[in-house]
Formats: structure tokens, sequence, C-alpha cells
């Protein structure tokens, strides 16, 4: 029989409950967020408001909600386990094929499919803005080329900065870098003096009939021809991420060793985990949760609240002039959102805007990094037993090499994150729940499952972001 688990005594700041000090645990959720509100809540979200309105404003809040339960399901898993959910996942009855696990190769195989196109689009959005800061002139095809020029720097520098960095230092400046933008948007929101009342008409779920207004289809032709589950499928996407950047995110609390994480060396072949059941044991364990809830409900906040800011503001101030983010200039018309406050906010919402996608661009490469490294380990002696530091460098060069060659080869960054958003940023995360589930009866003792409500509503997140993302995907290919 094996010898029970016991959780490590709780360090002395967690011992007495939630204080605001416990603010300190918001570290990986920082990178998280940062590594999010690039292109999802910056140009999709105020896309969404400036074609829609409020109208599908229900859509951007609900996907950050039911991402954050995807997640902390995760996290909390891995806390109270002290192995990675993929290492669950791979257990599945009838997901194995002459003995190899196919879910972690799949979720691995799909997500490192997704990893060049984000890696991109992001930089051709950046470079679009270096275009625009810059006043940089010329016909279509020179400004795609700079901006093209610009990506290939930024995608060059930011694989440097991920060779040779330490996780502590990216975790300090992407907790500054979402303080920020997150006090500048907020500035932004309440100077616009939004329509409350339409806003939380925009809550209730509600599907456009017809999905485009006549201006733009008239004025917008390519957004229009978008059918409106694709549209929907590529918002949900979008917005916080998804499975290629949540894998390695929960991958990230190996740094910070809470509950069993800090004493699990993974990858034992067992069932129902040996955890003691004693009741001071329990209370312990749950106690170990404190940390990780913080982290993830605080970068889902960050998330949601960006998310809100950017659609209202596309509706409040880009709807009602009938101008929406697209085509080769997609970020240009969201300085309006600040300069009604002063012109001269125009040069700090560029700013803003830069330091937003270079802090998605910055962080994604180290995510994903470690969903790499999650996906595979379970599955794979050889990556399992490979040195830290040449695995970093395959994942690397695999990012950056596979990014420069699809941002050479495309012309709008749109298009090129929208199949990874429905696929990896919908569908997947809806697969994820139902997975937590699973895992959650088949590897945990009873007192440490989870609670009614929280299944309930990882229920409801598995069947609308898998119903949503297999009728986007449907719409969008078939």
């Amino acid at each position: 029989m094996s010898e029970e688990l016991t959780y490590p005594e709780l360090t002395e700041d967690l011992q007495g409950g939630l204080k605001l000090k416990s603010l300190k645990y918001f570290g990986a959720g920082a990178i998280m967020a940062s590594v999010t509100i690039g292109s999802g809540e910056t140009f999709f979200a105020s896309q969404g408001g400036a074609t829609f309105g409020h109208t599908l404003l229900w859509c951007f809040v609900a996907s950050a909600i039911m991402k954050g339960v995807q997640v902390y399901t995760a996290a909390r898993h891995m806390g109270l386990t002290g192995e990675h959910p993929m290492t669950h996942w791979g257990r599945l009855p009838g997901t194995r094929i002459a003995g190899i696990p196919i879910i972690p190769w799949l979720m691995g195989l799909l997500s490192m499919a997704c990893f060049p196109f984000w890696l991109a689009g992001l930089p051709m959005f950046i470079g679009q803005i270096m275009n625009w800061i810059l006043g940089t002139s010329g016909t279509p095809e020179e400004l795609l080329l700079y901006s093209r020029y610009w990506g290939t720097l930024f995608i060059v520098l930011a694989v440097t900065l991920t060779w040779v960095q330490s996780y502590g230092v990216l975790e300090k400046v992407q907790t500054l870098l979402v303080g920020v933008l997150l006090l500048s948007i907020l500035a932004a929101f309440f100077a616009t003096k939004p329509e409350w009342l339409s806003m939380f008409k925009g809550l209730i779920p509600n599907i456009p009939d017809p999905a485009y207004d006549d201006w733009v289809v008239a004025k917008y032709p390519d957004v229009a021809k978008v059918g409106i589950w694709v549209a929907i499928g590529t918002f949900l996407g979008a917005i916080g991420g998804g499975t290629y950047d949540y894998l390695g995110y929960v991958g990230c609390f190996r740094e910070k060793k809470w509950g069993l994480i800090q004493t699990r060396d993974g990858y034992r072949d067992c069932e129902t985990l040996p955890i003691s059941q004693n009741p001071e044991n329990v209370k312990r364990g749950k106690q170990w949760l404190l940390p990780i809830q913080i982290d993830v409900w605080t970068g889902f906040f960050c998330v949601l609240i960006f998310t809100i800011c950017f659609m209202v503001l596309g509706a409040e101030v880009l709807h009602v002039k009938q101008i929406i983010p697209s085509g080769g200039e997609p970020l240009r018309h969201q300085a309006l959102f600040v300069t009604s406050m002063h012109p001269m906010m125009k040069y700090v919402y560029q700013v803003g805007i830069f330091m937003a996608f270079w802090g998605t661009i910055y962080g994604a490469y180290e995510i994903y990094i470690r969903t790499a490294r999650e996906c595979f380990r379970p599955v794979s002696p050889k990556i399992r037993d490979m040195d830290e530091g040449a695995f970093r460098r395959i994942i690397l060069l695999y990012c950056g090499l596979g990014g420069l060659l699809i941002m050479w080869n495309n012309d709008n960054p749109g298009s090129i994150v929208a199949i990874p958003a429905i696929i990896g940023g919908v569908f997947t995360c809806g697969i994820w729940c139902f997975l937590m589930i699973w895992t959650n009866f088949h590897f945990l003792p009873k007192p440490f499952r989870m609670g009614r409500v929280l299944l309930v509503l990882n229920l409801l997140s598995g069947l609308i972001l898998t119903g949503l993302g297999g009728k986007a995907i449907i719409d969008k290919f078939f």
C-alpha cells in the first residue's frame, strides 16, 4: 500500500487567510493576463464593439469567466495532487493506441501548431503600430513590408530575451506592465461616460439578426462576409487566450511549490491518489489553494476588465462613428478612445498599445516553452530527461522561425490568428473542462473534489465552449 501523502505546513502568511498583502501571490497570473491582452482585448474586443455595438458584450464577458473556471480547475488539481493535469489526462480509458496516450500528444501537437500563428500575427500587429508611431508613409505594399521588418526585429528580440532571462524577472516585469495598462484603460473607459443601460442589455445573450448593420456591409465587406458564428468563435478564442497558453500557465506553478507541488515528483502510475483524508490534512490542503485562487482569479479579473473596457469603448466611440478596426491599420482608430480627453493623449495611447503587444510577445515564448514541456514530458521519457536549457532552445527556435515564416507569407495579422483562436481558444478549451471533470472524480479522494457550484460551472463551460467552437469550425471550414 502506498504511503499516504500529506500537505506541508502552511507558510506563516497563509495561516491567517486572505489579506490585502496576499496579492503578492499574483505573479504567474500576470504573465497569463499580459500574454492574452495583446490581440484579444485591444483588437478583437474593440472590433466586436465597433461592429456590433453592445450586442455581443455577453460573449466577451462569458469567455473570460468560462476560461477562468477552466483554468482554476486545472490549477486547483495541480496544487492538490502535485501533478499537472496533462499527466492524468493521458490515463483516460479508451484513449491509448499501442500503449501510447493520445490526449497529451493531441493537445501538444495542436498547441505546437498554434504557436507560430500567434507569434506571426502579433509581431505584424506591433509592426503596424511602429509604422503609425513613426508616421511611416508609403503604398500598402510598402507599409506591409515595413511592418514585417519591425515584426522580425521584435521576434528576434523576444527570442533573445527569453533565451537569457530568468522566470522571476519576467514575472515582475509583466506584473508591473499589467498594472499600468489596467489603470490606463480604466481612465479611458470612465472618460467616455458609457451608456450603462445599453451595456447591461448587452450582457443578455443575443444573436443579432441580421448579423451586420447595412453600413457594415457597405463600408466593410470583408468584415461582413465572416459568418456570425465564426465571428463569435473568434472573439471567444481570442479573449483570455487558449489551451496553448493555459497548459504553460498551470505549469508555471512548478516555480511556486504550493501544496503538493513541492513534494511530488510527478508521473507516478496510480489511480486515486493516496492523499491522507485526516481532517487536519484536508483542511491544510484546501488552505494551500488560497495562493492559487489569488493568482488565477486576479489574472482573469484583469482580463475581464480589459475585455469590457475595450468592447465598450469600441461600441461607444467607434460604432457610433461607423468605424471598424480592420485591414492594414487595425489599431490606429482606437486612439479615439483617449483623444476625446486631450489630443496629446494620442501619444500616451501609442505607448500603451505598444507595451500591450510587446508584453504579449515577450511573455508568450516563456509560456509556450512550458506548454510544450507539460504536454510531452508525461509521454516521452526522452523529453522528460532532456536538459531544460536544450528543450527551451528547441522550442524558441521553432516558435521564432515558424513565426517568421508565416509572417512573411501572410498580409493580414487578424486572419493569421483567427484559426488558432477558434480551435485552441474555444473548442479544445471545452474539451479541457470535460477532462477536468473526469480527472476530478478519478484521481482525487472525495474530500478534495470540486464543490457542486464549481462542478456545474465547469460542466456549463465545457458544453458552451465545445458547442460554439464546433459550430465556428464547421462554418469556417465546411
